[in-house]
């Protein structure tokens, strides 16, 4: 019952009452909760709290509600607007350009395409022209523009899949030396991006720069604490000069496939490449961070005959990077003594104790390492970016091209390495597709037969003695020719990381041999699995130890529960697979719903430039005076040379976009 200022209720064990006392409870409780405020406020007005509670006592069952809502002390807790929190954002690195800074490119471009084509159509009228002389002008032609063309060139240099082996030797001869920009503007760069002035960071900073690149140039300096430096400064200005020419790269290919001279398409992995490859080397951040995980990833190896210089966070950003200087010897000069048997270079080797054959074997080794082990691997280790220090130790610096590889891609490039030294063209084929995947629509079979008698060839080239082959068939480079034959014939586009690692092992392998040319590739990679092996062991027993020291925790359990769930989806999925239909004919439809698509497109084009060529005829008679006869216009039009050959060219390019299509292998 409900009593003045209290609220009291009777709890009735008879069930069929039940339903109306849930409605008197629900009425009284509004009403005792309007009456214990009407109470709250009687109590401060008069002060008396406990009077105001009533006369009556309360028992187990009947009890006020101020003794049941009341207040409870809490932490006091200063105010914040949830709007001053902000949390951290990250910009990506862009750089701005103008359309007429791009068309000042395509100028450039154009001459340079005229060099190029002029001097091809001059050898020819001579009966000089060959594959080897085309590569040589094109590489001089890149090297006079200077600048992105230089970067152009060396990307293009790993592009064997899209250019002939001629043209990617050349490209890759391709100097990276141009004049130095003004010591005062790196100078400002360095205080700007710091925050301070540069002797209050530099003891001594020596004004000609040790190396001056198309991107950047680099100087010997001395911090306050006396440790020599490198000091990296990106070139000012380099970056909207890059996307000027990324836009007159974007219009070029967009000509050659509204043409069809390429497949409508075929271009977009090329340029979203060659963009992401040099805004990469234009981003010191992340070639600093980098170079810094290579070098504690190999300093964890306790191998301790290879390393990166440390780099100075605190003074390093987007467009300064200060790192440890390093004394010793470039690769190249190692390169220079043995082949050209360089008395100063033969002489610095003596005397800094350096072996070309252990150089050999741990160039090898720090390759596998890289792309099998670590998070990392160098992409582009030619002769200028490896120092050889004493005791053939090799520190590696220039971190802009970097790859990694996921789980399937490195499981892909182990077995194509063991099935080389095993003599295994079978394994050899399925580590191709492996490296391929995932695989456009092809017939696999046609491909598999197809690797599996070209890496029976390869083998054989493998296999034969020294003095028969020459010293870059004992490299890599006829398995990647291959590779990337099959590249163009099926049409597989080619993953970026992948294009790295096969420009990266062809660099250390052509390197190796020639400073040593009994160096067995096989037996190196034989060596660093041992290493792999030792490592695994290491983490498997030190798990194990660990799980008999704590016992089993939740960690296991959470495992296994995983484990149990993975079956369940194989079995679904396998489940799902054998009650599928043996044949769809979907892709069939796609093929001729695309060919009705352009068709219309086609016919949709035609009409807009019909009717553009009549009103522009139309025109033309109403300035000279002329009668407007509709089936005069129209003749017209459609005996205009210009309408007609149009006409043909979109006629052409529609009919090849259709082939494109209809050829394309369907899963």
């Amino acid at each position: 019952m409900c009593s003045g200022k209290h609220l009291t209720m009777s709890i009735s064990t008879d069930e069929n009452s039940r339903p109306k006392m849930r409605k008197r409870t629900k009425k009284a409780t509004i009403k005792g909760l309007k009456d214990w405020r009407e109470l709250r406020g009687e109590s401060i007005e008069s002060g008396n709290g406990a009077d105001a509670r009533g006369s009556e006592g309360t028992n187990g069952s009947e009890r006020s509600l101020e003794d049941v809502i009341t207040s409870i002390s809490r932490r006091d807790i200063s105010s914040q607007a949830i709007s001053d929190v902000s949390l951290p954002v990250v910009e990506a690195l862009t750089f701005k350009t103008s359309r007429f800074k791009a068309l000042g490119r395509l100028f450039i471009w154009l001459l340079m395409i005229l060099f190029f084509l002029g001097g091809n159509l001059w050898d020819r009228l001579r009966r000089r022209d060959s594959e080897a002389r085309r590569a040589v002008r094109l590489r001089r032609a890149f090297e006079k523009a200077g600048g992105t063309f230089i970067k152009f060139g060396q990307q293009m240099a790993m592009r064997i899949d899209l250019l002939p082996w001629a043209y990617t030797v050349e490209l890759s001869k391709m100097l990276d030396r141009v004049p130095p920009f003004p010591l005062e503007q790196a100078l400002e760069i360095i205080e700007r991006t710091n925050g301070q002035s540069w002797q209050e960071i530099f003891a001594i900073f020596d004004p000609d720069p040790i190396g001056s690149a198309s991107i950047a140039n680099v100087y010997q300096a001395i911090l306050k604490n006396g440790e020599k430096v490198a000091v990296k400064v990106r070139r000012p200005g380099i970056g909207e000069l890059f996307m000027a020419d990324f836009k007159v790269f974007d219009w070029l290919l967009d000509l050659a496939e509204f043409l069809t001279l390429v497949r409508p398409g075929y271009s977009q992995n090329i340029r979203r490449e060659f963009q992401n490859t040099l805004l990469e080397e234009l981003n010191f951040v992340q070639e600093a961070r980098f170079q810094d995980m290579f070098r504690r990833s190999a300093k964890r190896t306790g191998k301790g005959f290879f390393t990166a210089p440390r780099i100075y966070f605190e003074y390093s950003n987007q467009e300064v990077i200060v790192q440890k200087h390093t004394a010793g010897m470039w690769l190249w000069e190692i390169m220079a003594g043995v082949e050209q048997r360089n008395l100063a270079a033969l002489s610095r080797m003596r005397e800094l104790n350096i072996d070309p054959r252990k150089v050999a074997q741990r160039l090898l080794w720090v390759n596998y390492w890289g792309m099998q082990e670590n998070l990392i691997f160098h992409a582009d280790p030619h002769p200028a970016n490896v120092i050889v220090r004493r005791n053939a130790k090799l520190t590696f610096i220039d971190f802009g091209s970097c790859g990694s590889f996921n789980r399937e891609q490195r499981l892909g490039l182990e077995l194509t390495a063991m099935a080389s030294g095993e003599n295994d063209a079978e394994g050899m084929a399925r580590g191709t597709l492996k490296l391929f995947e995932p695989l456009p629509p092809l017939d696999v079979k046609e491909l598999f037969q197809e690797a599996e008698a070209e890496y029976t060839r390869v083998l054989t080239i493998f296999k034969s003695k020294h003095e028969h082959t020459a010293w870059w068939e004992r490299t890599s480079v006829r398995q990647w020719m291959s590779f990337f034959k099959f590249s163009r014939d099926h049409n597989i586009p080619v993953a970026i990381h992948t294009l790295r690692m096969i420009r990266a092992t062809l660099l250390y392998d052509t390197v190796a041999v020639r400073i040593c040319k009994e160096v067995d590739r096989f037996e190196e990679y034989l060596r660093f699995r041992r290493f792999r092996e030792k490592q695994a062991k290491k983490r498997v027993t030190k798990n194990i130890e660990n799980q008999f020291r704590r016992g089993l925790d939740d960690a296991v359990f959470l495992r296994l529960e995983e484990v149990a769930k993975t079956g369940e989806k194989l079995l679904y999925r396998t489940q799902s697979f054998l009650g599928s239909p043996m044949f769809n004919f979907s892709s069939l439809v796609g093929k001729w719903v695309f060919t009705a698509s352009l068709t219309i497109k086609f016919i949709s084009r035609v009409l807009l430039i019909t009717l553009l060529g009549a009103f522009i005829a139309a025109s033309v008679h109403l300035l000279r005076g002329l009668d407007l006869q509709l089936t005069q216009i129209i003749k017209e039009v459609l005996s205009n040379r210009f309408y007609l050959a149009l006409l043909v060219i979109l006629l052409v390019t529609n009919i090849r976009h259709i082939l494109f299509r209809l050829r394309d292998q369907e899963v």
